[in-house]
């Protein structure tokens, strides 16, 4: 974990009362804490750094840690790794949704969070503009690898052809993105471990779907995001699951009730101020849609449709 990260960091136990982080440090490599732990100076929880990755889980998200299938799987790693970089080593199968996100970030001397990160690409793009960016997911697999980028500053993997068959892809990386400025951690998507106001930049990329309360992510990216001169850039294919959330907490997707019809609709609704979910308001500055894809093996990919949406505050 990045020394700077420190400053930004509030425990999720404690987000009414936005309680700073002590870092205890054990192990140290330059500006990288690698051992140690972040202490709350309200509730004393503690939350651990080991290999350079901190861990700012709420207690009800730590389930997440002990899941080795899913997001934490090594198959999983190669799609997204592939999905987030493939255009860089040039596969004839890459999309170009990357540069459709990232081309309407601004330059700014504030940070951006990238909620989902993944294994970093937006965060890499995000690095162009801003001054410090911070990546979050739930995936302890992701974000090792994406701090393994961080400090290699370029891509080796293995990429799954079929079982275990692999095949070696490699690349250099952007020399604009601006490494120094980034950082990642695991945490919740549905508590982030931010004080109110935090950010000039919010991203949630493919995010809303993937969690069990869609309105309490939007109400949270509501709070970390600063109320003056800001962005926040949405995306997403709303293939709601009831696996994932009840349908009543859908904000689409139904022919009843609160949020019936297209979730696109309601979310740009809900940015513009209905339901006072973000005050101040969204100005929708742009929307649209981008082609995604995630490849799997050789044979088996999720050819993806994400509308998205750029909501800005003057």
């Amino acid at each position: 974990m990045k020394k700077w990260l420190k400053e930004k960091l509030s425990c999720p136990e404690c987000l009414n009362n936005q309680a700073p982080l002590d870092l205890d440090i054990k192990e140290e490599l330059s500006d990288d804490v690698m051992e140690g732990e972040l202490r709350c100076t309200a509730c004393g929880r503690c939350y651990p750094i080991n290999k350079g990755v901190a861990v700012i889980l709420p207690e009800k998200s730590m389930s997440l840690m002990s899941d080795k299938s899913g997001y934490n799987s090594q198959s999983m790693l190669s799609s997204y790794l592939w999905s987030h970089f493939s255009e860089l080593f040039n596969d004839p199968d890459a999309t170009d949704a990357y540069k459709v996100w990232s081309s309407y970030f601004r330059e700014t001397d504030g940070y951006a969070l990238d909620i989902g990160c993944s294994v970093g690409r937006l965060s890499f793009e995000l690095s162009k503009t801003h001054s410090h960016v911070i990546g979050i997911d739930s995936s302890v697999s992701f974000v090792t690898k994406a701090r393994e980028l961080l400090n290699q500053k370029r891509l080796d993997f293995d990429l799954i052809i079929e079982g275990f068959i692999t095949e070696k892809r490699s690349c250099d990386f952007d020399a604009s993105w601006n490494y120094d400025r980034i950082d990642f951690i695991v945490a919740d998507a549905l508590a982030l471990p931010f004080p109110k106001s935090s950010f000039s930049t919010v991203t949630s990329i493919n995010i809303l779907e993937k969690v069990p309360s869609p309105i309490r992510h939007l109400a949270d990216m509501n709070r970390v995001l600063n109320e003056e001169n800001s962005m926040l850039v949405f995306s997403d294919p709303f293939s709601w699951d009831e696996t994932v959330s009840a349908s009543e907490l859908w904000l689409g997707g139904t022919p009843h009730g609160k949020y019936k019809g297209r979730g696109i609709d309601n979310i740009s609704k809900i940015f513009s101020g209905e339901e006072g979910i973000f005050d101040p308001p969204l100005e929708i500055a742009d929307k649209g849609n981008v082609s995604w894809k995630i490849r799997k093996t050789e044979n088996l990919w999720e050819h993806i449709n994400s509308q998205f949406i750029v909501g800005t505050r003057k």
